[in-house]
């Protein structure tokens, strides 16, 4: 299930509207990744998957837009800086 497509860039972008500051995207190999999530206390059973993902993200694997997930809610999804916003704001 899916809506509209977004890159990394693009969901940096909003984060960074509804943050009110800049959220920098880094674009490293999954070596320079793996070694990233190792410092940041991932354990290390979970940085193979997560390195996994962001190979697939790259190459397009996730790519696929459809409606079924307004379809399953029953209303329209809701806008991407509106979604971020609410989490932010859950957290805060």
């Amino acid at each position: 299930m899916s809506g509209k497509s977004l890159t990394q860039e693009e969901l940096a972008s909003a984060l960074g509207r509804v943050l009110g500051k800049e959220v920098p995207v880094q674009q490293v190999d999954d070596a320079t990744y793996a070694d990233i999530m190792k410092h940041a206390g991932v354990p290390d059973f979970v940085i193979p998957i997560l390195a996994g993902i962001q190979q697939g993200i790259r190459e397009g694997t996730l790519e696929v837009e459809s409606g079924d997930f307004e379809k399953l809610l029953g209303r329209p999804l809701t806008p991407i800086d509106e979604a971020l916003r609410q989490v932010v704001n859950s957290l805060s």
